[in-house]
Formats: C-alpha cells, sequence, structure tokens
C-alpha cells in the first residue's frame, strides 16, 4: 500500500557529499517517495543550494538556520544572510538552530548567544521555528521561557532525550510538534521510545534527518527520504497503532506545522 507523508527535515546537499549520488538517481531508485521533502540548510555555506534545490523541484521546500556546530566560524554578517534567505517564497521554516552541548560544551555561552538571536529574528517571523536541542535540556527550556513563542509553529526535531523534557516542552507551547528519526529504532535508544510513548498523535512528526541515523535495518548506511516507513512502523508499535494511523496523524500534522 502506497502511504502519504513527508520527510520533514532531511540534507540532500550532505547526503550527495557522503554518498556521491546525485539527488535525481536517488529519487529514481526510491521505492517510498515522500509527497513533500523539506531540505534544512543549517550553515551560510549550505543557503543557495536550499533556494536552488526547492527552486527546481516543486515537492521540495526549504528552511534556513545557523547549527550550534557553526558557532566558531559566526560572523554578525551570518544573521542578515539568513534574513535574506527566509524571504525566499519556498522557505517554510527557520531552522535548524538551538543548543548542542554533546558536542560543544566549552562554547555554550556563544551558542546562547546564537540561540537567542535567531530566537529574536524568529519572533519576526511566521515561519516554523526547527530547534535542534541536544543534551542541553535545562538551558533550552530557561531560554524558551524567556521568548513569547506560543503563537508560533514550532518542530523540536531529532528527538533524542528522556519523556520528562518531551512534556515540559509540550508544556511549552499548545503548537510544538516532536519530530522522530530513525534513531527510534536503535537497540539503545529506549529513553527515545519512552518519549514517545508521551507524544500525543497529533503532536508527531516523521523525518529522516538524512544522510544520518539510518533506522534499522539501513543503520550504519546512508539515510534517504525512501526510509521513512521505518520510522513510522517503529512508531505504530510503540503508540499501538497501525502504521496507516501513524501516516494519517503526521501527514496532517505536517499540515498543520508547516502548511504543506
Amino acid at each position: 500500500m502506497k502511504h502519504t507523508f513527508v520527510d520533514t527535515h532531511c540534507h540532500i546537499d550532505t547526503y550527495q557529499e557522503h554518498t556521491q549520488e546525485s539527488f535525481e538517481s536517488l529519487w529514481e531508485r526510491i521505492e517510498n517517495k515522500p509527497e513533500r521533502i523539506i531540505q534544512v540548510a543549517c550553515d551560510p555555506n549550505e543557503f543557495e543550494f536550499a533556494r536552488q534545490i526547492s527552486k527546481k523541484h516543486p515537492f521540495i521546500y526549504s528552511s534556513y538556520g545557523i547549527h550550534p556546530h557553526y558557532v566558531q566560524n559566526h560572523k554578525p554578517e551570518h544573521l542578515e544572510l539568513l534574513k535574506k534567505y527566509l524571504k525566499d517564497p519556498k522557505a517554510v521554516g527557520i531552522g535548524e538552530f538551538g543548543l548542542d552541548y554533546y558536542y560543544g560544551k566549552e562554547n555554550k555561552k556563544e551558542q546562547i548567544a546564537l540561540f537567542k538571536a535567531q530566537l529574536e529574528i524568529a519572533l519576526t517571523l511566521k515561519k516554523t521555528i526547527v530547534l535542534h536541542l541536544r543534551d542541553a535540556e535545562a538551558d533550552s527550556l530557561e531560554i524558551l521561557n524567556q521568548y513569547p513563542l506560543q503563537k508560533h509553529k514550532i518542530h523540536v526535531h531529532c528527538y533524542t532525550s528522556h519523556p520528562d523534557f518531551a512534556k515540559a516542552l509540550l508544556d511549552y507551547s499548545p503548537n510544538l510538534y516532536i519530530g522522530f528519526t530513525g534513531i527510534i529504532t536503535f537497540k539503545n535508544a529506549e529513553n527515545v521510545r519512552e518519549s514517545a510513548k508521551i507524544v500525543p498523535l497529533d503532536k508527531l512528526l516523521l523525518e529522516t534527518d538524512a544522510p544520518y541515523l539510518a533506522p534499522v535495518p539501513y543503520r550504519g548506511k546512508p539515510a534517504h527520504s525512501g526510509m521513512i516507513p521505518h520510522i513510522a512502523q517503529t512508531l505504530a508499535q510503540i503508540k499501538n497503532t497501525s502504521i496507516e494511523n501513524i501516516f494519517k496523524h503526521c501527514r496532517q500534522n505536517t499540515e498543520n506545522c508547516y502548511s504543506i
């Protein structure tokens, strides 16, 4: 049976670099094609690629932000560049941006400053806010609570934390959605599965974060959007429902969150 779904978060340019396969070649061979794809540019050097590929393909949309990993290369003019690309007609999100203490404990101060700068921009837009929050739960919540973002659509992408954090995020805003990737299929990701249990069906999003985090049975290989059904199947098992119900809810949630 063909399912209707959207890969709400992937990096096509990185997939091409990792595999030396063109997107066109990949698209031709994908068996389970998504209806829509959101290409996420999280480095100013990637902004133009996202604009061009979303212009070329009607089913690809874009999101622009500055990931915490790039904080050491950050320059003030990058924020002006970000504002420019966010005006593109295919831009549906600002992000991914946020905090990542898994890799970047030594530059917390700089990460927080960049996080706040992009939240300030987000407040002025009607774009979905795409957040990357990894191993930084307390600071993330403290900062979010400083900003009146409850009327903005928020996608907390690639959830990796525990149920308490998921509950706190859902309590923060009625317009917040949580995205799950192939991590949910990993043997050592019981905390992520426990978190998915408490996320309501109308707050779930499907994403790959391709080419990273390919789901079992493809773990270790480059991920692509055609692998979404494996993530949906695991979510169906966790939620004790059918995969058809997961696809139906997640498609509606994507419409609500991104208007695509």
